[in-house]
């Protein structure tokens, strides 16, 4: 008899040790508690008198490495990197409140300002990050990504610029504004842009 009360002591004991340990166990999980605010700073509406007549759609890979060096020694273990896929557009055209019409004896004249890129814009839901690597005396932070993406912008927007692009959209904007005017049955329409 003295055993079978000593056993269920024992085995009381356990389950007993065995519910604190669960109780303190579940105590001690880290749980995700995640705090998000948005603030809106400042909202206004601006009217814009802006044609859009061309969208450049493109995909552009960036890829940089960057490690800690002394004078010319690249420090050990203080590489970062990462690869970054995005895709983007740039719209071009012109600021139609600069344009200038000018209507005798049923001819159209209209000078318009030279185009420009409007908008450049980096699709948010297309950026994919591939490849990233940070080390503990070099750390990769978003800013590294951002401010290279930012750069990659300028860049495209140069390259554009120098390959002719704002020449066709010109000729673009001029041969849509013709077409539009076209059914309102000028005798002549003169379109020229101010350069």
């Amino acid at each position: 008899m003295k055993m079978k009360i000593l056993k269920r002591i024992k085995l009381l004991f356990f389950l007993i040790i065995a519910l604190a340990l669960a109780i303190v166990s579940s105590s001690f999980s880290t749980k995700k508690n995640l705090e998000k605010k948005c603030d809106l700073v400042t909202e206004k509406l601006t009217t814009i008198s802006e044609l859009a007549t061309v969208k450049y759609n493109y995909s552009n890979v960036i890829s940089i490495k960057d490690s800690l060096k002394y004078k010319d020694f690249v420090i050990p273990f203080t590489e970062k990197s990462f690869v970054v896929k995005y895709n983007g557009y740039i719209t071009a055209g012109i600021d139609l409140s600069q344009a200038k019409t000018y209507i005798e004896n049923n001819e159209l004249s209209i000078l318009l300002p030279s185009s420009k890129i409007l908008n450049h814009t980096v699709n948010e839901d297309e950026i994919y990050i591939f490849d990233e690597k940070s080390s503990a005396f070099n750390k990769l932070h978003i800013n590294d990504m951002l401010n290279e993406i930012i750069s990659e912008k300028a860049a495209m927007e140069d390259k554009l610029v120098k390959e002719g692009f704002l020449d066709k959209v010109n000729n673009d904007t001029i041969r849509f504004l013709q077409d539009f005017f076209k059914e309102l049955d000028y005798d002549e329409i003169k379109i020229t842009i101010d350069k």
